[in-house]
């Protein structure tokens, strides 16, 4: 059972060091109101710390909404406590990045979440933006969440990205590799060009095998720039990757 002492606590161990503790005893309050109304708005928030604390819900509507209110909780900030903290005592890790939509109130979040073992993913880093405004920019805010996992990382951790195939262009290849040394893995259309180097190069889908099994093709180049990729896996089915086998990857999967 979450009780306030206990929610208090973990928030002072995860940003204590880096925020003014009169802020983390409202963060944990605003946390304990979340946990006590299951809503994320702010009048429930405040009815939930109301019932759990025995104060006025006036009172604790306003604490919350002056909290939410305050610019100096900068989320973009606490990652630098948050990403070290999820991460632990891993050396390896397999992130993936996808956009959420949010049609109703012209929103759409990138969020990059750490895969785990137990099935649920765990987000690391997330931006939300306005949807009416994404034209021409999504690769711009990708870069920046991107570059943000990589400053935030403690050093020596080998991340592997896997994405759908929204992600599926060559300058957010490059980016990976040769700019933040991330492997990936991320899917991309079938109408892509794909061959060995000095070879003619044919669409992905004509590497499919009749029998649906996955092809691995190894050093191979892909568009008519022929950007180089360690490997390309070919299927009939999605690519995904599990922790186990990040091993040396260091590719783009058609699907």
């Amino acid at each position: 059972m979450f009780n306030h002492e206990l929610i208090l606590n973990h928030i002072d161990d995860i940003f204590g060091q880096d925020m003014h503790a009169k802020r983390v005893l409202s963060l944990a309050n605003a946390t304990l109101g979340v946990i006590e109304s299951g809503s994320l708005a702010i009048h429930a928030i405040g009815s939930g710390l109301s019932l759990a604390n025995g104060l006025e819900r006036k009172h604790a509507v306003k604490q919350v909404d002056r909290l939410l209110t305050n610019t100096k909780l900068n989320v973009w900030s606490l990652f630098d406590d948050w990403v070290p903290y999820v991460v632990g005592e891993r050396t390896e890790i397999v992130v993936s990045m996808d956009w959420t939509e949010f049609d109703a109130d012209d929103h759409s979040t990138l969020v990059i979440s750490l895969q785990t073992n137990h099935g649920r993913s765990t987000p690391l880093l997330w931006k939300t933006h306005r949807k009416s405004l994404l034209k021409g920019q999504r690769n711009a805010h990708e870069k920046e969440l991107l570059t943000k996992l990589k400053q935030t990382l403690p050093e020596g951790i080998f991340v592997t990205v896997v994405a759908d195939r929204g992600f599926g262009y060559m300058e957010l290849f490059e980016r990976l590799e040769q700019e933040l040394g991330f492997a990936y893995l991320i899917r991309f259309k079938g109408n892509v060009l794909v061959g060995y180097p000095g070879v003619e190069q044919v669409p992905a889908r004509d590497w499919l095998t009749p029998t649906g099994r996955t092809r691995t093709l190894k050093a191979v180049e892909l568009t008519g720039q022929r950007q180089p990729v360690e490997r390309v896996y070919c299927c009939h089915k999605s690519v995904s990757i599990h922790q186990d086998g990040v091993d040396g990857i260091s590719s783009a999967g058609m699907g």
